[in-house]
């Protein structure tokens, strides 16, 4: 790897990742909801890629499947606890409507309920929610470049759907 040349790490559905400096972390996001977790100070960040909202049980394995089983992973794995949770910051992004009509109730959709599960999970942690980009009908990229702590979220256009 050269001087210059970033490590990208892709996050895949029900995967949680960290990264330092000389890393970025990537998820394109559907109905998922990408959670990341900025710890700049640190220089260590995190994003987990979930696909659903509330696990039947959260357990001390990493998996980022579930919103609530991946914010524990993610502590987890950044080592992270009590006070310091307060430091960190979170973003928020997905939770899409991609496969029902866009007249649906909003309480329905799997998207709505992860990105409710995952504000919910945040604000039990303690952690500050500093970004949000969720819902609509258009799928996202998220990318956390670990080097300089900026993330970007990019919408992803749908053939026939209008923002």
């Amino acid at each position: 790897m050269h001087v210059n040349e970033v490590q990208k790490i892709h996050v895949q559905i029900g995967q949680v990742k960290t990264g330092q400096a000389g890393q970025s972390l990537h998820a394109i996001l559907g109905s998922c909801i990408g959670l990341g977790l900025l710890n700049p100070a640190a220089g260590l960040y995190g994003l987990a890629h979930c696909l659903l909202s509330k696990s039947p049980g959260t357990t001390d394995a990493i998996s980022g499947r579930h919103v609530d089983q991946a914010l524990l992973s993610l502590q987890s794995l950044m080592d992270l606890s009590g006070k310091e949770l307060r430091k960190i910051q979170a973003i928020v992004v997905g939770g899409a409507n991609m496969t029902m009509p866009a007249d649906t109730e909003p309480d329905r959709l799997v998207g709505s309920i992860n990105a409710r599960s995952a504000y919910r999970a945040l604000r039990e942690a303690g952690v500050r929610n500093i970004y949000e980009d969720v819902g609509g009908m258009q799928g996202r990229q998220v990318t956390i470049n670990c080097t300089t702590g900026e993330f970007t979220v990019a919408s992803i256009p749908r053939l026939g759907v209008k923002s």
